[in-house]
């Protein structure tokens, strides 16, 4: 993904990852990471509701990347992406006064309303951290079972901005509805999200077999 984006990608960009202080990368894992561009950010965890999914729960550290105030613009992209093209255009995309650009999920063989957070585009803003800290404190309800993406889409439900499918070319896309995944040609996709089948588990024989062989055959 680090290597995907600095290779086609023209505007100035820092590659960071977000180490959990509880969950420390090997130095080994980070040997990779430097050779790839990736400079450290070392977050704490952020506790999570009682109901959320147990094994998503330390998913809302991603909200730290609302302190990181240093940067004008962050564009958060989960681990199991891949870019395969210029992210220029998303990087400049105008949110229309929306808070966040997200694009819009599939579901069991559904499209809904809300929207994937795999990829996510926003402004840094000290003052909308802690507003979404409190917030997640609250007792504010939303699908646990999503973790983080759950309670984004409470938090922003009518305050997002579409990004595009190109921009997080959700693998459940291709297994839901394969159609409209087929009238994107894949030299045309900036970001494969494989959230169906996660990359370094992906088969070329398996049922996302050719998009599986885009990971398998990457830099």
């Amino acid at each position: 993904m680090g290597r995907g984006a600095l290779k086609y990608t023209k505007t100035p960009i820092d590659l960071v990852v977000m180490e959990l202080k509880s969950k420390p990368l090997t130095s080994e894992q980070w040997v990779d990471l430097n050779k790839a561009g990736f400079i450290k950010c070392i977050v704490e965890s952020i506790p999570a509701p009682k109901k959320t999914r147990f094994d998503l729960t330390e998913k809302f550290a991603v909200l730290h990347v609302w302190a990181m105030t240093v940067y004008d613009r962050v564009l958060f992209l989960d681990a199991d992406t891949l870019v395969t093209n210029s992210l220029d255009s998303l990087l400049s995309l105008d949110l229309q006064n929306k808070s966040i650009g997200v694009t819009k999920d599939i579901r069991e063989r559904k499209w809904v309303s809300g929207f994937n957070s795999g990829v996510l585009l926003l402004q840094p803003s000290t003052d909308e951290y802690k507003r979404l800290r409190d917030l997640l404190g609250s007792g504010i309800v939303f699908e646990y079972i999503m973790s983080d993406q759950g309670f984004l889409n409470v938090v922003y439900k009518d305050d997002w901005q579409e990004i595009g499918f190109v921009n997080n070319a959700n693998l459940a896309v291709y297994r839901f509805d394969r159609e409209f995944w087929d009238k994107h040609p894949l030299e045309q996709i900036n970001v494969i999200h494989y959230t169906m089948a996660k990359p370094w588990k992906c088969k070329a024989r398996g049922p996302y077999g050719p998009i599986c062989k885009v990971w398998i055959a990457a830099d």
